[in-house]
Formats: structure tokens, C-alpha cells, sequence
């Protein structure tokens, strides 16, 4: 079983209030490590010693693209944090088109070009559009990874299976270039919806099932919203992927 961590924009109200208490709720539920999405108002080295404190290690960072004029600020974000893997992705508007996904693709692979040298990888986080194909019959996901070979994907189950794909085949073609997955569930309707793990619509048993276990490092569980209290909804996905068996929790 791989382990399990927690995207804290999940959490990002919670943390925005009380920073050391949330990240004490995390670690108390027995999340092994988190991924950030932000510093609170706190320095990256502040976030990476208080989780450590706790015991969290922090498996990835999401963040912005470098650039050749931003590259040493993206460096200190990652050094700071101790973050060898960098997760960034695109809106929609961005990949409507084949010309549209290859500017996109020539970003992530220009961004691992200049981040390969410091020990750091770039991770392309997927929403439902990459999966909404463009005029040559391909999905956006499926260009971007053939255009920008140097990269990895960060799978999230719930917006490939919203997008129509299934985790499974993607993962049969591409789990080679998984290290992170990110765990959601939800609704499958018409329009998005989110829920705890385990009160959705995706078959996240078979997903998980389908992982490269010689690839993937981190089960990663986001969520974006929630109809009621966001904590429940993240104690609740705990519990759900450490009594099936699905990830390694310390508790």
C-alpha cells in the first residue's frame, strides 16, 4: 500500500485560520504526508519544519510554472519546503485546440528543462477538460504527455472519470509517468459535485488496483468543495482508504 497525504488546499479555509492547529488535525488523523498549496503566510522553511514536527513529510508542492525569470524563486518555494516535485496544470481555455495543448505541453516541458538540473520534477495535475477532445479526436492529456516527454502526470481520479475517461486504461497506458495520484470522489452527472472518498460515484478500489506500484509514491486525497464540514469530509476519506485497504495511514 502506498501512503496517504492531504492536499491542504482542501483544508486551505481551516489553515488560513489556524495554521498549526489544522496541520495538528491532519497528523492526528494519521495522514502521512502532505502536499502544499501555499504557506499561510508562513516561509517555506516554516511550513516544511512544523510538518516535520508532526511527522508529515511533504511529497509535493503545486505551484507555478518557472520561468528563466522566476526560476530562483520557484527554487526557494521547492528548497524550502524540501519539495523535489513541482504539480501545476491549465485552465480550459488553454487546451480547446491542438495548437492550444502544444503551447501548453512546450510550458511543462521548458519548466522541466529548467528544473531537471536541481533535482526537481514537474508533475502536470489534470482536470475534466484534458479529457474533452480537440478537433484531431485526441484528448488534451494524451498530447500534452507525447509533447512534453520529461514531465509526469498527477492523476486525479475523479476529473478523468467526470471527463468521461476511466482511470483504469489511463493508467494501464500511462502509469509509468504516475508518481502522484490525487484520490477524489464525487458525483458523475452532468455537473460536477463533490464528496468524502468513499460517498461518490468512482471506483476508486479498481483505480487504486490500477496503479504502477514501482511508480507511484503518494496517494494524495482532494477535495475541492463540501456541502457541509470539510473536516468530517477528510476524517471520513481517512477512514475509508485505511478500512479498505487502499493506502498506508499511522493509524
Amino acid at each position: 500500500m502506498k501512503p496517504i497525504a492531504l492536499q491542504t488546499y482542501t483544508l486551505r479555509d481551516a489553515f488560513d485560520q489556524d495554521f498549526p492547529g489544522t496541520l495538528q488535525f491532519v497528523a492526528d488523523l494519521g495522514f502521512r504526508g502532505i502536499e502544499t498549496a501555499g504557506t499561510y503566510g508562513r516561509s517555506p522553511a516554516e511550513v516544511a519544519q512544523a510538518a516535520a514536527d508532526l511527522g508529515l513529510a511533504i511529497c509535493s508542492n503545486h505551484g507555478a510554472l518557472p520561468t528563466a525569470e522566476t526560476l530562483a524563486e520557484i527554487l526557494d518555494m521547492q528548497g524550502g519546503l524540501g519539495s523535489t516535485r513541482l504539480v501545476s496544470g491549465f485552465g480550459p481555455d488553454d487546451l480547446k485546440t491542438v495548437d492550444g495543448c502544444k503551447v501548453a505541453a512546450g510550458k511543462l516541458q521548458a519548466a522541466a528543462d529548467l528544473l531537471a538540473p536541481h533535482g526537481v520534477t514537474v508533475h502536470m495535475h489534470n482536470h475534466y477538460w484534458e479529457f474533452a477532445k480537440v478537433e484531431d479526436g485526441r484528448f488534451p492529456f494524451d498530447i500534452m504527455l507525447a509533447e512534453a516527454p520529461s514531465i509526469f502526470s498527477q492523476l486525479d481520479l475523479y476529473w478523468v472519470t467526470f471527463g468521461g475517461a476511466n482511470p483504469v486504461d489511463v493508467l494501464a497506458q500511462y502509469g509509468k509517468r504516475v508518481e502522484l495520484v490525487h484520490v477524489k470522489d464525487g458525483d458523475l452527472g452532468e455537473k460536477y459535485h463533490f464528496q468524502a472518498l468513499g460517498e461518490g460515484q468512482v471506483d476508486l478500489p479498481a483505480a487504486i488496483g490500477a496503479i504502477n506500484p514501482d511508480v507511484t509514491q503518494w496517494l494524495i486525497v482532494e477535495q475541492d468543495l463540501s456541502d457541509g464540514d470539510m473536516k468530517r469530509d477528510v476524517r471520513v476519506g481517512y477512514e475509508y482508504m485505511i478500512a479498505k485497504g487502499l493506502a498506508s495511514g499511522k493509524r
